[in-house]
């Protein structure tokens, strides 16, 4: 998914960014990087591995400036090294510019071959690198004008921020699938992907930055700009399932008050289901089983011990790694779970092995039943705007029956929210703009180029 952090006008820039970046952590956990506008000079400085581990002291008190923008990174176009890092650095005609990318372009392989068969060399394999060289073949009388003209271009998701000495740029795809968001702290201005990280700094969100709009920041001031024609408002609905903080705000709500609702909706529809208590798989799945023990009466309780110090098993780069960090992260509480009878909620279920792992550890801890209780549909379809599940192949939904899927997780019972509850919940019951295509397979922008 990766995240993005910008932050102007402030002789704190960097450490803010650092506040910023660590916030949006659970984006991504590969990289990171920070772009600092020193003077006319563009500083700029990544690594591999997490904030934390990236930004010393000393790092820090480098990236002199009074504007930054970072990155942290979730590989999915582009291997996962470090001349794939972000902000990526150019000199070009335009002058010194940097830029950070979250989003997947689905026509990047055409336009790369066009590219080089054009005569450009690219320096890194992420698909960030096009608007570049797009940019310089592509010009026109003003960087905002050059940005406009060939942001048209690229079809999939995308929130880019990019800068150049004295102004720092936020754009958004026409069909805002990966978020952007506006925020004000004094004087300073923030540009980030979810609300929570202008909250931790201090700041306060002012808006969504739309869809096909560009956000220009410069001597203190804002500016917006459309250089698109804005399609159906389509937000990933992943965001509020899985990927974004429970503090974050979406679509008018947190997304901790979404997922309880939507724990809620699962207690309805799972109505006839009778066991002796609710949990979640830690984290995202506590919020929803608090929700369903609310809604039902159900005692809930927290069967797995977990270990903060592994990372989201989702985002690692292989599925080895996922399935080792899913068995290190959870730890069951086996005196809670012998003899009883468990509703276990998860938010998503993709390839099904860290589900048949999880449930295992419950059977061997001496549960006595386990249903399994998913809090959103089928995942059916690949994602070709930025989440990692590249192939029908690897949807366990696609290939297998519910009952063949259960029988494989080694639940006694599993069960899928359905499409419009969640719709419902993540909306609050008002905004019904979001992305469903992993769920129903109708994709709301072209897809052809990445098929």
């Amino acid at each position: 998914m990766c995240g993005i952090f910008a932050v102007t006008d402030n002789k704190n820039a960097s450490k803010l960014a650092y506040v910023g970046l660590f916030t949006l952590q659970h984006r991504g956990q590969e990289s990171a990087g920070m772009a600092a506008d020193s003077s006319g000079r563009i500083l700029y400085y990544s690594a591999m591995g997490l904030v934390s581990e990236v930004f010393s002291n000393e790092v820090l008190a480098n990236l002199k400036g009074r504007s930054v923008i970072g990155h942290i990174r979730y590989s999915t176009a582009g291997a996962s090294n470090l001349k794939n890092a972000q902000p990526l650095f150019f000199n070009t005609c335009l002058g010194p510019l940097a830029v950070a990318h979250n989003g997947n372009l689905t026509n990047a392989g055409r336009l790369r071959a066009q590219l080089q068969k054009a005569g450009a060399i690219f320096q890194t394999t992420t698909d960030s690198e096009i608007i570049i060289h797009l940019m310089a073949r592509y010009r026109g009388r003003s960087l905002e004008e050059t940005l406009a003209k060939n942001l048209r271009r690229l079809e999939g998701s995308y929130s880019f921020l990019f800068m150049t000495p004295g102004r720092v740029i936020g754009a958004r795809d026409p069909n805002g699938f990966r978020p952007l968001v506006l925020g004000r702290l004094g004087a300073s201005h923030i540009l980030s992907s979810e609300t929570c990280a202008i909250d931790v700094v201090g700041g306060k969100t002012a808006r969504e930055i739309a869809p096909g709009e560009l956000v220009i920041i410069e001597k203190g001031k804002v500016r917006f700009k459309r250089f698109a024609k804005p399609g159906n408002f389509t937000r990933c609905i992943f965001e509020t399932v899985y990927f974004a903080r429970p503090d974050a705000e979406i679509a008018g709500r947190t997304v901790q008050s979404a997922r309880y609702e939507i724990g809620s909706m699962l207690a309805r529809e799972m109505a006839y289901m009778k066991a002796d208590l609710v949990s979640g798989v830690p984290d995202s799945g506590a919020a929803y089983a608090l929700g369903f023990s609310r809604e039902s009466g159900l005692a809930y309780q927290a069967v797995f011990m977990r270990n903060h110090y592994t990372g989201r098993s989702f985002m690692q780069p292989d599925q080895a790694l996922r399935e080792f960090t899913a068995r290190l992260k959870l730890a069951p509480i086996k005196d809670l779970i012998r003899g009883k009878s468990i509703i276990l909620i998860d938010d998503s279920l993709v390839r099904g092995t860290t589900s048949r792992k999880i449930i295992g550890s419950l059977k061997k801890a001496g549960a006595k039943k386990v249903y399994m209780a998913i809090a959103s549909p089928a995942v059916i379809s690949p994602c070709y705007y930025g989440i990692d599940t590249p192939t029908k192949e690897e949807l366990i939904a696609n290939n297998l029956s519910i009952d063949e899927i259960r029988r494989f997780i080694g639940a006694d019972g599993l069960y899928y929210l359905s499409l419009e509850s969640l719709i419902k919940a993540c909306g609050n019951g008002r905004d019904r703009c979001f992305c469903t295509a992993c769920f129903t397979g109708n994709y709301p922008a072209k897809i052809k180029s990445a098929m």
